[in-house]
């Protein structure tokens, strides 16, 4: 009776809408856990429900209602995002543990990929603005879902700022968010070099960089997978050779970006390193709970270099370093 009630009452949440507030939800929560990872929080389902009222006015009294809009988002994007548990409190939702796609790792992390992004966004703008209008930045905006968040800060600031973007990318997330027909978008030009598409990744992977080698690039962003003693890494042998040229070899302002869950000292298997924080101009990443293990090690990490990355710009959102 429960579950007809919700199904049929008009005051209810879209499945997007409420994956989306579930993830909120988790990100908020890696913010002030003692956890290695995201997917190592386990959420009661009373603790979820009690979260939706508070955020919508919405009262659910069914946790399998939930549970059923979840499974039937995770059947529409082809892809499993969490996971059924019990935990003291009873039955509980957590996210799935084998994270490995782009199309996952997308969903997770989600505030803190934004507070980031935003911080990345500010150092273009900040530069940006002292150019003259419609002038052009020249972008190199790389692999990953924390990248694709950039991109989706800079097509929801388009028409604030004067200026043409000349956007380098191979990453098919970057392309789907600033390749629009809208007018919005006839500032904006992609180009891509040529390879072939790997769907885990969602990037066109290649060793014909000259798209990337013959440009000067006014900034390059790169994001990671792994951090650990001042090393970076990725899971793909084939990712972590084209992130090593690019980091290595392009001309251009380079900026790490960050959401901190990439600290680790377990790799999930033997690796090279592409680089190393201390080979960037900038370095960004989100402002946390100094509570939180994130912070903590994130603290040790940037600490290995801050006599060359000091911090510049600290704020209630994001952290800038910036190299003397």
């Amino acid at each position: 009776m429960a579950d007809r009630k919700e199904d049929t009452s008009k005051h209810r949440l879209k499945q997007k809408d409420l994956v989306a507030l579930l993830l909120t939800l988790f990100s908020e929560e890696y913010d002030k856990a003692q956890v290695d990872s995201i997917t190592d929080i386990l959420l009661p389902m009373g603790t979820i429900k009690a979260y939706l009222r508070q955020k919508v006015g919405i009262s659910y009294t069914s946790d399998a209602w939930i549970i059923t809009q979840v499974r039937k988002y995770e059947e529409e994007i082809g892809t499993t995002l969490f996971r059924k548990a019990v935990s003291g409190e009873g039955a509980a939702l957590g996210l799935y543990q084998n994270i490995t796609t782009y199309e996952q790792k997308r969903h997770l992390y989600i505030s803190q990929k934004i507070r980031a992004a935003n911080g990345v966004f500010d150092l273009i703008r900040n530069s940006a603005e002292k150019r003259p209008s419609g002038d052009t930045v020249s972008l190199l905006l790389e692999a990953g879902s924390t990248v694709t968040r950039v991109a989706e800060i800079i097509a929801q600031n388009l028409q604030l700022l004067p200026l043409k973007w000349d956007i380098c990318t191979h990453n098919l997330g970057v392309i789907e968010c600033l390749g629009k027909t809208s007018s919005v978008y006839n500032n904006v030009s992609i180009s891509v070099p040529q390879g072939k598409f790997d769907p885990v990744t969602h990037l066109i992977l290649s060793d014909r960089l000259e798209l990337y080698l013959e440009r000067n690039f006014d900034w390059i962003i790169q994001g990671t997978s792994f951090l650990t003693e001042g090393k970076l890494y990725v899971e793909k042998p084939e990712e972590a050779h084209l992130k090593a040229t690019i980091l290595h070899e392009c001309i251009g302002k380079k900026v790490l970006v960050l959401t901190g869950h990439e600290t680790t000292s377990h790799l999930p298997g033997p690796a090279e390193p592409f680089g190393l924080v201390s080979d960037y101009d900038y370095v960004v990443y989100p402002a946390m709970d100094s509570g939180s293990s994130a912070a903590e090690r994130m603290d040790r990490e940037m600490t290995r270099c801050a006599d060359i990355l000091p911090v510049m710009i600290k704020n209630w959102s994001y952290v800038i370093l910036a190299r003397l």
